[in-house]
């Protein structure tokens, strides 16, 4: 008889959502030091990457047309390059709105990491009697 699957623990989640933080923002740092290289075209990571977080689990490929649920150097989820505004040097980065990513993931991750200090805090109070 299969074992039901649990459900991931909300820490769980919100380490797996600041570890796709933390390697969305590299790729994004990348891009702006990347800014004036001629050829270079901008990446960033996918949605994917932030939920693919059950271990022995992938996202099956119903059609040949479909994309791949792993991308470039065996990550979960997909570099999508962006090529929309290419330069007559072939650089893509837009500082803009690589800035404006950055933004939102500074804000997505400190979300996040208050999230997990207030289930932390919850956690103790519990263990207190509170």
């Amino acid at each position: 008889m299969p074992t039901p699957m649990k459900s991931p623990s909300l820490v769980n989640i919100l380490s797996h959502r600041m570890d796709y933080l933390v390697e969305r923002q590299g790729v994004l740092s990348g891009n702006i030091a990347n800014a004036s290289t001629p050829g270079y075209v901008a990446r960033d990571l996918t949605f994917e990457k932030m939920v693919d977080f059950k271990p022995g689990l992938t996202a099956a490929r119903t059609n040949p047309n479909h994309l791949s649920a792993r991308g470039e150097g065996g990550q979960s989820g997909e570099l999508v390059r962006d090529y929309t505004n290419i330069r007559h040097d072939g650089n893509s980065v837009k500082l803009d709105e690589q800035f404006l990513k950055m933004n939102d993931v500074q804000l997505s991750f400190t979300t996040a990491s208050r999230i997990y200090q207030k289930q932390k805090e919850l956690q103790m109070s519990v263990l207190r009697g509170r």
